[in-house]
């Protein structure tokens, strides 16, 4: 008697798991170049390191841009306008007071 398969976790966002697999495959891609460089061709650490870089700085591109994103969430810009709302009674107040510095 065989059981159903269950169903994979969700993950945490869309497209979570084409992200892993390709950082799966990459890493381990990078990794035997490295391994067939220290044995074999030292010279093939250079191209390892570049490789490597690159990739780094793709990522750090993209952190960038999703972070860039995530501020401008409707959420974010809900925040943003109840903090402009807040300062702008504070300085009606002010300016009632005769407080405005100029």
């Amino acid at each position: 008697m065989s059981t159903a398969p269950t169903a994979p976790a969700a993950s945490g966002y869309p497209g979570r798991d084409q992200l892993d697999g390709a950082n799966q495959r990459f890493r381990r891609a990078l990794a035997r170049l490295a391994r067939e460089g220290r044995r074999h061709d030292p010279t093939l650490l250079a191209t390892v390191e570049r490789i490597a870089t690159d990739a780094a700085g793709a990522l750090d591109r993209l952190a960038v841009a999703a972070a860039e994103a995530e501020g401008n969430s409707a959420r974010h810009r809900a925040a943003i306008d109840r903090e402009q709302q807040k300062l702008d009674r504070l300085a009606r107040k002010l300016a009632h007071r005769g407080g405005v510095p100029r």
